[in-house]
């Protein structure tokens, strides 16, 4: 059997925002309006229907730890509370 290696994290997250801004998921998770940071919206529809579909993760807490590998930041004051951030991770800039 052939076996085929997964686009890294980051690359798979980009992909799952683009994708879900043009489904009813968008109200699930989605990039902020400045496309500079993105939020989980509902955390249970997402850990149900979103993160296996993009993902090998069960579990939130997995996902927010990929996120933490991978340089992401929580911003936890501001009108972006709640969001996650990477200064390299933009709305059509592709990683």
């Amino acid at each position: 059997s052939l076996s085929f290696k997964s686009p890294p994290f980051p690359i798979r997250l980009h992909r799952l925002l683009d994708e879900v801004s043009k489904t009813d998921q968008s109200s699930i998770v989605g990039w902020l309006s400045h496309g500079r940071s993105f939020r989980v919206l509902d955390v249970p529809a997402f850990v149900e229907t979103v993160l296996p579909e993009y993902f090998r993760l069960t579990k939130y807490c997995s996902f927010l730890r990929q996120l933490n590998l991978y340089g992401f930041r929580r911003i936890s004051t501001g009108p972006d509370r709640g969001s996650y951030y990477n200064e390299w991770f933009l709305r059509g800039r592709p990683v």
